[in-house]
């Protein structure tokens, strides 16, 4: 008997500091969360979007015992990458047979100044889509691209400074010329596809 009533005291007085602790929290003062038993409380069942986490102590977050080996720290994949470079590729290659048909039809130049600064633009990133290993099946570039990089780079920058020329003639409005630097920009896209670029098959 006496047992019990030791017990019923106990389970009134665990109920009397939960009641405290919610009379406080409603109340707006501070809960003394190290003196809660977090053990026994179901974290499922807890509205955590109404949490203000701005407030919460993340400096005593102990990191080294996270486990970094579940998050996903990887790059680009490079399936990614190959589909990403050959569709700029497809951009670039319409931007200059866009080029050639506008010199065909005897268009002003001046309005080729846009058109000829995208293909600038473009060689001078080519080689960051290239990564390291940033290869696939599917891919058309050839080893080449990383066991020769300098080169690869340097065929890239050349394309750049050809389009860059083309764009300023553009801009001038000088015909003759434009059409002249134009077939240079062709040349310097061709010498770096014959280096580094795999054939195409032939039919």
């Amino acid at each position: 008997m006496m047992h019990a009533i030791t017990s019923l005291f106990a389970a009134a007085a665990l109920v009397g500091g939960a009641g405290v602790a919610l009379g406080a929290a409603s109340a707006g003062q501070a809960v003394d969360h190290s003196k809660m038993d977090h053990s026994k409380m179901d974290h499922s069942k807890m509205d955590h979007s109404k949490m203000d986490h701005s407030k919460m102590d993340h400096s005593e977050i102990d990191e080294s015992k996270m486990d970094h080996s579940k998050m996903d720290h990887a790059p680009v994949k490079h399936v990614e990458m190959v589909a990403a470079r050959r569709a700029a590729f497809k951009l670039s290659a319409v931007d200059f047979l866009g080029i050639k048909a506008a010199i065909a039809r005897g268009d002003d130049v001046k309005t080729l100044a846009f058109a000829a600064g995208a293909l600038a633009g473009w060689g001078k990133v080519i080689p960051v889509m290239f990564p390291s290993g940033s290869t696939t099946p599917e891919s058309e570039a050839l080893p080449e691209i990383w066991s020769d990089r300098a080169g690869f780079e340097a065929a890239a920058a050349n394309m750049a400074a050809a389009s860059a020329k083309l764009a300023e003639l553009a801009k001038a409005g000088d015909t003759a010329g434009f059409a002249t630097q134009f077939g240079e920009v062709g040349k310097s896209c061709g010498a770096c596809h014959t280096k580094f670029r795999k054939p195409e098959p032939k039919n």
